[in-house]
């Protein structure tokens, strides 16, 4: 039986949307000179991402690989998906990424209104389990006390 048959009629009824922007990273080609070493920003740029993150203003991010494969995107080196009503937020946002800020790479914004999709989290409190998608996490570390 089709949706429509029982009245649902998917394409009328509104939908829970969230703006978000893409902000796609690249690597410069050639470096100004003076500029910090690139292992100097790394642990800036995890300060950056977890503010963000704990703030509730990071989707996602990541570099655009997959490592096991030997896969690179050719559109950039890595990728936030960051949560902004505006463009001029997610820019001022955005554009604070240390490695971007630094001149290491540039950055390009893309709107993204994300209508659907999905997050499947678990807790199985019995396993000391957390479960996020296909991901597990052990909530307490095996062999370790456990308080009662």
């Amino acid at each position: 039986m089709s949706s429509r048959n029982k009245g649902e009629n998917l394409g009328e009824r509104a939908l829970a949307r969230e703006q978000v922007y893409l902000c796609i990273m690249k690597n410069v080609k050639s470096l100004p000179e003076g500029m910090p070493p690139r292992d100097s920003l790394m642990h800036d740029h995890k300060i950056y991402l977890r503010d963000l993150e704990r703030r509730g203003l990071l989707f996602g991010a990541g570099r655009l690989v997959n490592e096991e494969e030997g896969e690179n995107a050719d559109i950039g080196h890595g990728m936030l998906v960051i949560r902004a009503k505006t463009r001029s937020e997610a820019e001022e946002i955005a554009f604070q990424e240390p490695f971007t800020k630094g001149g290491y790479r540039t950055m390009v914004l893309y709107p993204w209104q994300r209508n659907e999709g999905s997050v499947d989290i678990s807790i199985r409190l019995m396993d000391s389990v957390l479960e996020i998608d296909s991901r597990t996490y052990d909530l307490i570390p095996r062999g370790g006390d456990v308080r009662t």
